[in-house]
């Protein structure tokens, strides 16, 4: 799967937003709430294209716990928030950029390539914000061919130079050797 690192511009969006967990997923119910009201929304950006929003609220992603869900649009400056919908905003910041083909049935795969193959094995990891699903004109929903794209926040793995290794084993090693001889 093609990855694309690129510097993503700030974003002001413009949606509704639940609160859900994996198991529960309410986020399809979300979608067939704010579809309909999209027409409510004067100041378009970016037209054909909706946003999906993991918001990042200051921990860890867990599966089991409930996160909130930003269906939404981006908005230019101007724009006005109709009642039942919040307004959004997205820091510019560097992601990895994931093109997901298929229905959203295998989504799941999609994601688990990220987080359990490529995230891994790459020089970046997890940065603290929104994790975006972007469709656009490419998606249709339930067809085979359909693509949407996926944006991972990322931020590059300082290296560690080996002086600092040394070091650290150094330090590691002594200690252990301190409490081996404590033992006696």
């Amino acid at each position: 799967m093609e990855v694309i690192i690129t510097e993503r511009e700030k974003l002001k969006v413009v949606g509704m937003k639940i609160r859900t967990t994996v198991k529960e997923n309410k986020i399809p119910e979300l979608w067939d709430r704010f579809i309909p009201r999209m027409v409510e929304l004067d100041e378009v950006a970016v037209p054909e294209c909706t946003l999906g929003i993991c918001l990042y609220e200051g921990e860890d992603f867990d599966e089991s716990e409930s996160f909130s869900y930003l269906a939404g649009v981006i908005v230019k400056d101007d724009s006005i928030i109709p009642e039942g919908m919040i307004y959004h905003e997205i820091p510019k910041t560097t992601v990895a950029v994931f093109t997901h083909t298929g229905s959203l049935d295998k989504l799941s795969e999609t994601y688990d390539y990220i987080y359990n193959e490529w995230l891994p094995l790459s020089e970046f990891e997890l940065d603290n914000a929104d994790e975006i699903e972007w469709y656009d004109s490419r998606f249709r929903f339930g067809e085979e061919d359909s693509q949407m794209d996926i944006h991972i926040p990322i931020i590059k793995i300082e290296e560690v130079p080996d002086s600092e290794i040394d070091e650290f084993l150094r330090k590691f090693l002594m200690d252990e050797i301190d409490d081996d001889e404590s033992d006696f």
